[in-house]
């Protein structure tokens, strides 16, 4: 299998990590398994751990949970509908900017973030039945993005963003 190496495929790894988590479904990852061995649809494994990059991410969401509930239920009635991608990155875009607005330190990207990742959260408990099609548009959304891309990569990409978000006091 070839290992993906690209940052499309890694951010697929990290997205269906997440959505595995999220939805309970056990992972081929137990105890911190550095190597990452996780598998996307495509049956490609992931080289870095996943696992640590989901949880760092996870907690960065954890800290804007408040105002994602709401969000959730309408990315949910217009993933039924068929409009899961442009929804999403509207949500994303105006609640990213609200908490930047809100909390001066607060890097957009890293609202960004956040916003994804929580939003996954809540749509993989609340419909678990759109949860893969909310998990696709937010994979293609991070990877569309360019600025996100580029905070991303300036980081050392998602092979390094474990200790990229645990250098930028991401986890509190």
């Amino acid at each position: 299998m070839k290992t993906p190496t690209t940052f499309e495929e890694q951010t697929e790894c990290i997205v269906d990590f997440l959505l595995t988590d999220f939805l309970g479904i056990p992972s081929q990852v137990t105890h911190r398994n550095l190597t990452g061995e996780v598998e996307t649809d495509s049956g490609e494994p992931c080289p870095f751990d996943v696992a640590i990059i989901a949880g760092r991410l996870r907690m960065l969401g954890d800290n804007f949970n408040r105002e994602v509930e709401a969000s959730a239920r309408n990315i949910i009635r217009e993933t039924i509908r068929g409009q899961a991608g442009a929804i999403l990155q509207e949500t994303v875009k105006s609640l990213s900017k609200g908490w930047c607005a809100q909390d001066s330190s607060l890097a957009y990207e890293r609202a960004f973030l956040a916003v994804s990742v929580k939003l996954l959260e809540h749509v993989s408990r609340m419909a678990p039945q759109v949860a893969r099609q909310v998990a696709t548009s937010v994979t293609d959304m991070i990877n569309g993005n360019g600025a996100i891309r580029e905070f991303i990569q300036g980081q050392g990409g998602w092979v390094s963003m474990s200790e990229s978000l645990a250098l930028l006091d991401i986890c509190y």
